[in-house]
Formats: C-alpha cells, sequence, structure tokens
C-alpha cells in the first residue's frame, strides 16, 4: 500500500516548526503577497529562509503558495518572487498561471498544480504535467473519478483529507468580490458563505413567501476523511490539510492524528484507533464533520443551524513560560488563571512550536499542590519549553 505525503499548513514559523515535530513530511506557506490566505500572518522573505533551513536539518519541505490570480501590474513581482523561491530552493512552488508554472520550470523548481486549477479529468492532468511535477486535485471530485483519473496519469495526485470546505468550485468564488469588493481569488476573501441568510421565493405578482429565515444556507460543513484513510491511501500520493489561517494548536492536532492514522494503516492497527482519531479531531475548530464530494456526487453537507465552531472544547490563555529548567524538565510558569493537576494545557511558542501536556504535578515555593492561580508555580513537562511561550488550557465546554 502506497505511504503518501503528509502535507501541513503553516501560516508562520511556529506553525511550521508544530507540523515537523508531529509528522508532517511537508508544510505549505505563502509569503506576504500572492497568498490565498491574505488575512493569515504568512512569512516575511527572512522567515522563509529560516523555515527552510529549519526543513532541510529534519529532511522535511517547504512548499511557497504563490496561486492568486496575477494580474497585468503584478507580474513583476510575481517573477521576483519565483526568483526568491528558486535562490532559498524551497521544494516547490503551488501555482494556479501556466505561464508562471513554465517560467518556474525553466528557473528549474518544482511545480504543484493549485486546486484553483480546477483539475477534474485525465486529459487535463496529463496536460498540466508538462509543467508541473503533481497535480493538487479538484475539491469536487469524487472517490471513484479519482481511482479512473490514478489508472491514466503518472503524476503525483494530492488531494484534501481534512479542513473548511469551500461553497465555490475549488474556491473558485465572487461573492466576497461582488459584495464587499475584497476579492477571494487573490487571498482577500471575507467569507460571506459563511454569515445567516434569508431565503425568500418571490412570486411574478409582487407577492412573496419566506422559504428559510436565518439559516448559514451557504456554509458546508469540515472535510473529515480519517474514517476512510486506506481508502485515501490506494490513489492519492500526498494527503493535504487545509488550514493556513489556523493556529498552531490545529496544526500540532490534525498533522498528529494524520500520522499516526497513515502510520496504523501500514502497521494494522488503524481500526483499533479510530476512535481515539474522531475524538481528537473533535477537539480542534470545526463546523461540524462531512466527507466533502468523496462519496457523492452532488453536495457536500451543510451546516445550517450553527455559526463556526462546534466543537465543545476551547483553548483559554492562562499564563506564560517565565523560566525553564532543562535538568529536570519544569517550566516556571506565571498564571493569571486557575490550572489544576490533571488538566490539559497548550504551550505555544516560535521556536517550540505548540506541544499538548497533562499536568501531572505542580509545585510552589517547593511543595507540592494540587491547584494554583495568579502565581507562579513549577510544572513538570514532557516536553522542552522556553521563556516567553504562551500557556492554554484546553477547556471542555460545561465540563
Amino acid at each position: 500500500m502506497n505511504k503518501p505525503e503528509l502535507l501541513a499548513p503553516a501560516n508562520d514559523l511556529t506553525c511550521l516548526v508544530t507540523a515537523f515535530k508531529y509528522g508532517a513530511d511537508s508544510v505549505y506557506c505563502g509569503l506576504k503577497e500572492f497568498s490565498m490566505r491574505a488575512n493569515a500572518k504568512n512569512f516575511t522573505r527572512e522567515e522563509l529562509k529560516e523555515g527552510v533551513k529549519i526543513a532541510r536539518d529534519l529532511n522535511k519541505k517547504v512548499y511557497l503558495c504563490l496561486n492568486t490570480v496575477i494580474y497585468e501590474d503584478e507580474v513583476d513581482k510575481a517573477l521576483n518572487i519565483l526568483d526568491f523561491a528558486n535562490s532559498i530552493e524551497v521544494d516547490a512552488v503551488i501555482l494556479t498561471d501556466i505561464a508562471l508554472m513554465e517560467i518556474a520550470k525553466d528557473l528549474g523548481l518544482k511545480v504543484h498544480a493549485s486546486v484553483q486549477c480546477n483539475i477534474t479529468n485525465s486529459l487535463l492532468a496529463k496536460y498540466y504535467s508538462r509543467y508541473a511535477n503533481r497535480i493538487i486535485l479538484s475539491r469536487e471530485l469524487n472517490l471513484e473519478q479519482i481511482k479512473e483519473i490514478r489508472n491514466k496519469v503518472d503524476v503525483e495526485l494530492e488531494g484534501f483529507v481534512h479542513g473548511a470546505l469551500c461553497v465555490a468550485i475549488s474556491g473558485r468564488c465572487f461573492l466576497s468580490s461582488y459584495l464587499f469588493n475584497r476579492h477571494a481569488n487573490c487571498g482577500d476573501c471575507l467569507q460571506p458563505c459563511r454569515r445567516r441568510w434569508k431565503l425568500i421565493n418571490e412570486h411574478f405578482d409582487g407577492t412573496y413567501e419566506l422559504v428559510c429565515e436565518g439559516k448559514y444556507l451557504l456554509s458546508p460543513k469540515d472535510l473529515c476523511m480519517i474514517e476512510h484513510i486506506p481508502q485515501l491511501m490506494d490513489v492519492l500520493d500526498a494527503f493535504k490539510i487545509e488550514g493556513r489561517a489556523k493556529n498552531a494548536d490545529y496544526v500540532m492536532r490534525v498533522t498528529k492524528v494524520y500520522r499516526e492514522a497513515i502510520d496504523s494503516v501500514l502497521d494494522n492497527t488503524y481500526y483499533d484507533k479510530l476512535e481515539y482519531f474522531k475524538k481528537e479531531l473533535s477537539k480542534v475548530y470545526n463546523r461540524g464533520y462531512d466527507t466533502g464530494f468523496y462519496f457523492r456526487r452532488k453536495k457536500p453537507d451543510f451546516q445550517y443551524d450553527k455559526e463556526g465552531n462546534v466543537s465543545k472544547y476551547r483553548k483559554v490563555e492562562i499564563g506564560r513560560v517565565v523560566n525553564y529548567y532543562k535538568k529536570i524538565g519544569v517550566a516556571e510558569i506565571e498564571l493569571w488563571n486557575e490550572l489544576k493537576v490533571g488538566d490539559t494545557i497548550l504551550i505555544i511558542g516560535k521556536t517550540t512550536g505548540c506541544v499538548e501536556e497533562t499536568v501531572k504535578e505542580m509545585q510552589i515555593n517547593h511543595k507540592f499542590v494540587e491547584r494554583a492561580n495568579k502565581t507562579r508555580v513549577g510544572v513538570k513537562l514532557n516536553n522542552r519549553v522556553r521563556e516567553g511561550d504562551k500557556v492554554y488550557l484546553l477547556k471542555k465546554l460545561g465540563g
């Protein structure tokens, strides 16, 4: 069985470090310009250069997204970014523009054809393979259609396995542009589809009926393919996790789960662990889960009655690390909210990435305590953390 590459999102160096720490083989990220996630943190050129170095040291890969629509007055800047990407030796560039693909290939860069290309059949896949080493398949394909393409092409195929779905065709949408002059195809989507809408049926005689009031009519549930990993491993060379606008704790947990899921298929423990995988994924931001188009030809499921996150878990900032004593593996944490033995905490920092810990013991002035609040406390940890890292409590609502 094929062992797919696991590709995680990174909106900054913290997410990049986190993704690699929890098993990603590669990350995809964007610069401040031409990113399909203009509202994410994104990388400066120096940060991207540092990220590539971190990846090299870990034998991992970094892919640069340059997949927005490029207008005439932006061509020179786009070409300059390709030159920069080549100079720092990113592992591939993710592109939509065919002309840029050809130029990138001539520079010696590997090219991945973006999901924005809406590649839905083997003829189109073969065409793009003239320039691209990898095809990121359209989200609108079902599993049987992907199998047919797999059997007819000799190029790497990548597909999304987890994260937000868009009501538009492979992300090509004009609703935000039309309503707010915020261009989704340039990475600046205001996501009006996630708002509550009224649906009115207006008749020719001027009368009307209210079909639906106050429903999230255009907001699909999030994609989650954790229950179908073996089937996807048969057809995809790379599993992609959506989420370049998400925080490091999302990257940590989702990457960790899909890494373990892939490995468990190979060691025949997948079905034993499946309920654990599902429980872990319920802890991250999600709009409810669905399998998207993989098992249907028409449409994914929609979350009509709830806005945004339906997860019962939230992270609450409760303090920061002021010291870490490496020899004994203890962090001194300044708390501004309560922490108890048995709590689950997330510690997040640029170099640390995101680590999850269960508090097993705490001390104040060298005395063991069961709880602490608005004070400095020593907490025994399994992971190394650093001064200045933020500390969050992972809290179950109603718990």
